[in-house]
């Protein structure tokens, strides 16, 4: 019993096989007969390349689009705040220039340590072109 079992599985499985090798066949003559109506068979060369003819010079206009949309979208965003986002984007590239007090610096630089007759006698010792200052310290 068990050899009648092996012979009908063999003969289904050779079955099975020829079937498959049927197709091939027949998926090999479908792909040789379109390839001659492509033109693709042997002797025949078709030409496939085609120039691009379209004008990238012109362009569609869609300026109207766009603004009725940007229209829409102001419309739904009115309530929103951007001073905090552009104040933290500022923050953060450090674009915003830093506010000090002033007051304190003017008086800073109103009293100076130096005298009028002190700058003269620097100023006279670098330049060039002017005479030579002999600089004598009181005793």
């Amino acid at each position: 019993m068990s050899l009648n079992l092996l012979k009908r599985e063999l003969d289904r499985d050779l079955e099975e096989f020829e079937a498959k090798k049927q197709k091939k066949a027949e998926r090999k003559e479908g792909k040789k007969i379109k390839n001659k109506k492509k033109g693709g068979g042997v002797g025949e060369k078709k030409n496939r390349f085609e120039f691009n003819d379209k004008d990238y010079s012109k362009e569609d206009d869609h300026t109207a689009e766009c603004l009725k949309y940007l229209g829409v979208l102001d419309q739904k965003l009115e309530e929103v705040n951007t001073d905090k986002i552009l104040q933290h984007s500022r923050k953060q590239k450090r674009q915003d220039k830093y506010t000090f007090d002033t007051s304190d610096v003017k008086k800073k630089e109103e009293a100076s340590i130096f005298t009028d007759e002190d700058f003269a006698v620097v100023s006279k010792l670098h330049f060039v072109n002017s005479k030579k200052v002999v600089i004598v310290e009181d005793e």
